[in-house]
This record gives structure tokens, C-alpha cells and sequence, in this order.
């Protein structure tokens, strides 16, 4: 059931490099000065799970998560429902905003206990307008979801990641993101993301991405760069506005 009427999404998951998850650099908790909330249960009792956990199971942990720091506020069920609000809306406006080509999303929510990712990118593609978006239920969409909210209700900046590679028809890909018709690999990929916070959604520079992703988040140390991949800008999300 569509919660957003005059939109429609479809994942596909086929894509052979959407089976792992592309954040190698998700952010720590913030400076010292404000420290990243803590929850109860803490992260690393919820997240002790291994590296192949079934995904069902990363959901569950996700969920009992946001209830475990909803708990701390005056109304744990107003808490949670405003956070998947807030999560919907973000999905939406990701799929909407995404544009034409094969795209792969993930999220990093920072705790005080270590950074949390899907433990796989969430894969589609869109060849035209998207004009209906169906919220998700399960699986890597509602994975990525519950990031988002994850995010929301703990009151951390979080960084959306969104890679997107060209269709074989779309000449124009590198004209659109401004690297040039010749500056984009077959096997590279557009970097952009948004910054989460407060209820918001910020889009996030060129340069602000290409330092995210390629330094490390503790030390500042850079990473190997991937010569495929380029960094652009991202633009606001506009998410269609909630029936009635």
C-alpha cells in the first residue's frame, strides 16, 4: 500500500554489486563536546551478531533498538512513530531525487558504540520519472529505513550514501553530474550523499563526500582512492507532501 499517492518505486535487487555493503568508512560518535547518545540495551549487545547474519535478524536488532532508546523519552510510541515517519519520508525523497541509473543506497548512523550499516547496499534502477513510491515492508528496503529512523529517534548525524552508475542508453550520465561525457568508467560509480539530523536532511558537497569516504573516520588517515568513482554534489530532497 502506497502512503504517497502519485508515486511508484520497484527495487531490484539483481545487481551482482549490490550483495555487500560499499560504506568502508562510516562516521564516529561526535566530538567529545557532544557525546553520541547511549541506548539501553547498548548497541554492541544488539549488534553482537556475525558477519552473515540473516537479514530478518539485522531488522529485529534494528527495531529493538529504536524501542530501546524510545524508552528514555516521555512517550516511547509517539518517539518510534515519528521516527519512521521522518524514515519514510527520507526513503521517498532518496528514490524520488535519485534520477535515472543503477543505483545502490546505504546509511551510517554514528553510536557510541561503533558506526551501524546495512549489512548490504540496497540496489534499483530507475530509466524515467518515478512518480509512485511503495513503502517498503521488508528486506533491504525496510533495513535501510529503519537506519533512518535509528538515526532519528538517538538524535545522531547520520550520512545517507547513495552510488549511482549509468544505464547503457543514458549518453548524458557525466554531462548531468558535471564530470564530462568521458569521466565515468564503465565500472565507476557518482558519489552522493545527506546528512541526517534533527529531524532534517542536509545534502552533502562534492568535497564533503570525497573526504567522507576517503579518509579514516578515527584518525583522519586517507584511504585508497578507487579511480572508478567519482565525487558530486547532491541536491535538497523533496519528499511529496502526506495524504489528508
Amino acid at each position: 500500500m502506497s502512503l504517497y499517492s502519485g508515486f511508484k518505486y520497484e527495487s531490484s535487487n539483481h545487481l551482482k554489486e549490490g550483495t555487500m555493503s560499499t560504506v568502508t568508512n562510516p562516521p564516529h560518535p561526535a566530538p567529545e563536546t557532544t557525546p553520541a547518545p547511549t541506548v539501553d540495551p547498548p548497541v554492541d549487545q544488539l549488534f553482537d551478531q556475525p558477519a552473515d547474519a540473516d537479514q530478518a535478524d539485522r531488522v529485529d536488532r534494528l527495531d529493538a533498538l529504536i524501542w530501546a532508546a524510545a524508552r528514555a523519552t516521555d512517550d516511547p510510541q509517539f518517539a518510534v512513530g515519528k521516527a519512521r515517519e521522518f524514515a519514510e519520508g527520507v526513503f521517498v525523497g532518496l528514490v524520488v531525487g535519485a534520477g535515472s541509473g543503477a543505483h545502490r543506497l546505504n546509511c551510517s548512523v554514528p553510536t557510541a558504540s561503533g558506526p551501524v550499516t546495512a549489512g548490504e547496499d540496497l540496489s534499483f534502477e530507475i530509466a524515467a520519472d518515478v512518480r509512485a513510491v511503495c513503502l517498503p515492508g521488508a528486506g533491504r528496503e525496510r533495513e535501510i529505513c529503519e537506519l533512518f529512523a535509528l538515526a532519528h529517534v538517538i538524535g545522531a548525524e547520520a550520512t545517507a550514501i547513495l552510488r549511482t552508475r549509468p544505464l547503457s542508453n543514458n549518453a548524458d550520465f557525466g554531462t548531468t553530474f558535471g564530470i564530462g561525457s568521458s569521466g565515468l568508467s564503465p565500472d565507476g560509480y557518482v558519489v552522493r550523499g545527506w546528512r541526517l539530523a534533527e529531524g532534517q536532511t542536509s545534502p552533502i558537497d562534492a568535497a564533503g563526500m570525497f573526504a567522507f569516504c576517503c579518509s579514516e573516520a578515527s584518525s583522519g588517515e586517507p584511504l585508497p582512492l578507487d579511480p572508478n568513482t567519482r565525487y558530486a554534489d547532491a541536491r535538497a530532497l523533496v519528499t511529496p507532501p502526506r495524504p489528508g
